[in-house]
């Protein structure tokens, strides 16, 4: 069997073929999965950065951040306080007692008419909500949602939405009444300065000839907020006396009224 010489000059070509095969696969198999990972994490080292520099702006900008939420808190307490915590027949009946007790007499309620517990925010057939009858109220739910969202873009951890989030109601409340002219305006500007929220969204008035004063009707709106945190402080009506000694009757002597 014939063996095959190689020349030396042949051996140096095999060598040099071998040696850039192991150079070409060495570059294949371990230099391209070196250069993808440095460019992984060229990438992620690009992100990292530009978060750094995102968390540097909101450092920078917290004291005014801190400022804001200060702000809009003290702003949500304001709108609060103007409502009740809750609002019932009785309440009304005080409200309605106290603007007559204003006006001196000028201003006399006939009768009277309760539409309680409307929501402010009435729900679309959707689930939405579509308008409002009080523009402060829309601005109690703007201003939380603005003070959750400042509080999470400073970094903070957001709080999670409360199980029984504030809501808003209003009682209509019909009246027929008995004014003079003067009457009537002290009403309405003492409805306008009210401690809790309250509007006038109706009214008519007409003027008798022989007794000189206006009669009409009028419908007032008031407000309240659940679930803020407040209590519902019930009226006290001072001077009226409740109840009889006897139930049963009896002599003069026996019957009577108490405060019992």
């Amino acid at each position: 069997m014939n063996k095959l010489k190689l020349s030396d000059s042949d051996k140096r070509l095999l060598v040099i073929f071998l040696a850039i095969i192991i150079v070409v696969c060495s570059y294949f198999f371990v230099f391209t999965k070196n250069m993808d990972k440095a460019s992984e994490i060229e990438e992620q080292n690009d992100k990292d950065r530009a978060t750094v520099q995102q968390m540097e702006a909101m450092e920078a900008n917290l004291p005014q951040v801190q400022e804001n939420i200060k702000e809009l808190k003290q702003k949500e307490a304001n709108i609060i306080a103007r409502y009740p915590a809750d609002l019932k027949t009785e309440k009304v009946i005080e409200i309605l007692q106290s603007i007559e007790d204003n006006n001196n007499s000028d201003f006399h309620i006939k009768s009277i008419s309760f539409l309680m517990g409307s929501p402010m925010i009435a729900p679309t057939a959707d689930g939405t909500a579509e308008g409002s009858t009080d523009t402060a109220a829309a601005d109690t739910s703007s201003t939380e949602a603005a003070s959750t969202e400042t509080a999470a873009s400073d970094g903070t951890e957001a709080a999670a939405a409360p199980s029984n989030p504030v809501s808003g109601y209003y009682a209509t409340i019909g009246i027929n009444y008995e004014a003079s002219y003067t009457g009537l305006k002290d009403m309405i500007e003492y409805v306008n300065t009210y401690e809790d929220r309250m509007t006038i969204s109706d009214t008519s008035a007409s003027f008798d000839s022989e007794t000189g004063g206006l009669s009409g009707t009028m419908t007032l709106n008031m407000y309240y907020l659940m679930n803020t945190g407040k209590e519902y402080i019930p009226p006290e009506f001072e001077g009226i006396s409740k109840g009889v000694t006897n139930i049963f009757g009896g002599s003069a002597d026996d019957a009577g009224d108490t405060d019992e």
